[in-house]
């Protein structure tokens, strides 16, 4: 009698289609589909769910369940190749039903038989085609996913493909790239409503195979191909990897925090109906308006012009106009605290505790969320946790005399590490300045790199060059304003914006930027990125990476403004990503290659990778991580005009990290 878990059905033909069960088949039509598998020149799979739907048209509700997989085998890829012919009888189609996902850990011979299958295609050096390919892996491995089991899986995923050509269009569906990419395409009898039959999802994955190879034809024609085959994929695996690797929280210390932020706020509110003379909602701009302009007239006493909203060009009570204030009345910075330690309550310490899933959070990664070629997270959004703590001095309820207390808040002390277990962090120091030395090749931006240990602070050093003063003469602020100018000229935020960071005019701010340009000379590089683009409509990152920028040559100053402010950010940016993914990938085969080595890369900050690494493998892993980001430099055709450098730190909670010293 067939187990229940099971649905079984003979294999046969329906509607045209060929589809196997797997659970219904004799050994030797198993062996037959191993051997199908092993002459394919081509596979194509997706996932189904409990609701009818797959990949191709998935759930609304992304906690629905796996309950299967459709396989499609293609023996001869020239039965396939014609947009009028989408569909062939003559292929195979492999339907799993899985409700256990317990996969790898069951001895059985079914679920043998099962893993066998699955490995041949995950490992096959043929074309294996998947949308949304990171989902499939995490959800097929499981807990038991690491990267010596999924290293060798390597699939096409149409998505990603779609986003190197367009990286402005992220969410885009299976039906919209197949509008998009395949437009010839004969797929009116296949139709796009939500998935309730099984040939109609199999008819899916020959159109699913048309796509991908549209779109590889267009990667390779735009000179793509390398950085989606040898960048974005591998990552793939590397990203689903991560999401099934938690990251322990202190959820007693969380719940302690959330409770004295609540007392803080309430306190901070008191202060500030105290300060106004009257109550009011501190979370209504319109009250807090009413209070500061009507009531105070502080915008006459400002020395400098405050900032307007956009939509009812009414003064602004955002951060850059509070700061202007502050030093007119207290309110002003009352409310600025007020918002500060509202959004750490809200965001990093009641928001993760929802994502807190018996006592660690795993966020997901979307590799197609930016246009610069940037990771993201959600759920929890971990690159958004600030590293900066917070003081406040906690109201004191004893007798006179006796010293407040100060309460240090660091929402990264949330996360620790497991038992006998260390974070490493690895991060590209000044990564973006040094690239901008490399683009620009200024002999003055170049030599600030190649100073000797002594003065080994970038930002100090330039100060000191910028500036003319000794290099032991300056100061945090010369050091904050050379570092802000720099990131001025990346972004091209403008004097405004860059006298809002200073706390300066915008004359004063105007008058930096003019001295540190004359000083180094890349306004000749940024103009040149500005002049390419002006004629390719496009920029390109270190390693390949395209931006197009449709607004380059727009009639309208403010959108070709921001275009080409975003040309020269798209280069520095986009390549500073290609160096971090590079170095995402060479670390993880390292780890593979090794006999030993079980480090485990968590999260991705943007510039900086966060390991966990047992405390008797820290030291050799945090050299070994070292030697390859930096080595980075001369690498995979990369080859820098100035050399790379890698701050190490460790600690058993991500707040509390120190710097690591190795050879």
């Amino acid at each position: 009698m067939n187990s229940p878990e099971y649905e079984v059905k003979r294999p046969g033909i329906s509607d045209g289609v060929k589809l196997w069960n797997i659970w219904s088949m004799t050994e030797e039509e198993q062996l037959r589909v191993l051997d199908d598998i092993r002459q394919a020149q081509a596979i194509v799979l997706t996932m189904l769910f409990h609701n009818g739907s797959s990949q191709l048209c998935p759930p609304k509700d992304e906690n629905t369940l796996m309950n299967g997989i459709l396989v499609l085998i293609i023996k001869n890829i020239n039965l396939v190749s014609t947009n009028t012919e989408i569909y062939h009888a003559d292929n195979t189609y492999i339907h799993m039903t899985m409700t256990d996902n317990a996969l790898w850990a069951k001895d059985h011979r079914k679920h043998n038989y099962l893993r066998s299958v699955l490995l041949h295609i995950l490992q096959s050096r043929i074309p294996v085609i998947c949308f949304n390919a990171k989902d499939f892996l995490r959800t097929i491995y499981g807990r038991f996913m690491n990267y010596r089991n999924a290293a060798q899986s390597v699939i096409l995923d149409p998505r990603i493909a779609a986003w190197l050509l367009d990286p402005a269009d992220s969410s885009s569906s299976f039906e919209d790239l197949v509008k998009k990419h395949c437009k010839t395409l004969a797929v009116g009898a296949i139709g796009y409503a939500p998935d309730t039959r099984l040939q109609t999802t199999s008819k899916k994955l020959s159109v699913l195979y048309h796509l991908m190879m549209s779109l590889q034809q267009k990667v390779q024609a735009e000179g793509l191909w390398d950085l989606f085959y040898n960048i974005e994929l591998p990552l793939i695996t590397i990203l689903a990897v991560m999401e099934n690797c938690s990251i322990e929280i202190n959820q007693e210390e969380l719940k302690r925090t959330s409770v004295l932020l609540g007392k803080h706020l309430k306190e901070l509110e008191k202060e500030a109906h105290h300060a106004a003379g009257q109550k009011f909602r501190l979370t209504s701009s319109n009250e807090l308006r009413e209070i500061l302009f009507e009531k105070f007239h502080l915008h006459l006493k400002c020395k400098s012009k405050l900032p307007q909203t956009n939509l009812g060009h009414v003064l602004s009570t955002a951060e850059p106009a509070l700061n202007q204030l502050k030093d007119l009345h207290p309110l002003p910075g009352i409310v600025l605290q007020f918002r500060q330690i509202q959004k750490i309550k809200s965001t990093f310490v009641d928001g993760l505790l929802t994502y807190v899933n018996k006592g660690c959070v795993s966020p997901t990664w979307n590799q197609t969320g930016t246009v610069s070629g940037r990771l993201s997270a959600r759920h929890p959004n971990i690159q958004g946790v600030s590293k900066f703590s917070v003081q406040f001095e906690k109201q004191q309820h004893a007798q006179e005399g006796k010293s407040k207390e100060t309460i240090t808040i660091n929402p990264r002390s949330m996360f620790v590490s497991t038992k006998g277990q260390s974070f490493l962090a690895a991060d590209f120091s000044q990564i973006e300045l040094r690239l901008l030395a490399h683009f620009s090749a200024d002999p003055a931006l170049l030599q600030l790199f190649h100073e000797t240990e002594e003065r080994s602070d970038v930002f100090t050093n330039l100060a000191s060059q910028w500036k003319e003063k000794e290099y032991g003469n300056i100061t945090p602020t010369d050091r904050e304003q050379a570092k802000r100018v720099v990131y001025s000229v990346i972004y091209g935020i403008g004097k405004e914006r860059l006298a809002e960071c200073l706390g300066t005019t915008p004359a004063e701010a105007n008058t930096f930027m003019e001295r540190f340009l004359h000083k180094y000379r890349v306004s000749d590089y940024t103009q040149k990125v500005i002049q390419e683009c002006h004629s390719k409509g496009f920029v390109v990152s270190l390693m390949g990476r395209r931006r197009p920028l449709p607004h380059i040559n727009s009639k309208s100053y403010g959108l070709r403004a921001q275009a080409e402010r975003q040309a020269v950010n798209f280069v520095i940016q986009g390549s500073a990503a290609d160096l971090c993914k590079l170095a995402m990938i060479k670390i993880s085969a390292a780890v593979t290659s090794s006999s030993h080595l079980t480090a485990r890369l968590i999260a991705q900050i943007h510039d900086e990778l966060l390991f966990e690494v047992k405390d008797c493998q820290l030291q050799e892993f945090a050299e070994l991580v070292k030697s390859i980001m930096e080595s980075l430099q001369h690498a995979d055709g990369v080859q820098l005009k100035v050399p790379l450098k890698v701050l190490l730190t460790s600690g058993k909670s991500w707040g509390c990290m120190t710097e690591l010293q190795v050879k």
